[in-house]
């Protein structure tokens, strides 16, 4: 097949070890929300699981269609905001939510620099 099997199967494992990692850290929040109760961690995990599926049958023409280099670019925002929100609990300030919009932001920005520099 030449050089584009190869890089086809480069793309599946980048795919593959993105969604292992975010499996993971799915794993992680459950395992923390049992104690609070059982019941809902588990009835969310499932809603939560059904929805992706369903999702995930209903565009997948779409979803095939977005560039590796683009979802890389745009989910490194996403997770390095997720990092960073959680880096900020852990020292001890009092954010909300809402500040992950104003660091995904950033973060798209300081990628995009990266990428063209």
């Amino acid at each position: 097949k030449g050089g584009g099997g190869e890089e086809e199967r480069g793309d599946l494992a980048v795919v593959f070890t993105v969604s292992a990692i975010e499996a993971f850290e799915a794993a992680l929040v459950l395992i923390a929300l049992i104690p609070r109760s059982y019941a809902s961690a588990l009835i969310g995990t499932l809603i939560a699981s059904a929805i992706v599926i369903v999702l995930t049958a209903l565009i997948k023409d779409q979803i095939a269609r977005i560039r590796l280099p683009h979802l890389k670019y745009v989910l490194s925002s996403l997770l390095f905001s997720l990092g960073t929100l959680w880096a900020m609990e852990i020292v001890g300030l009092d954010v909300t939510d809402l500040v992950l919009i104003p660091l995904f932001l950033a973060y798209l920005g300081i990628n995009y620099l990266l990428i063209k520099v």
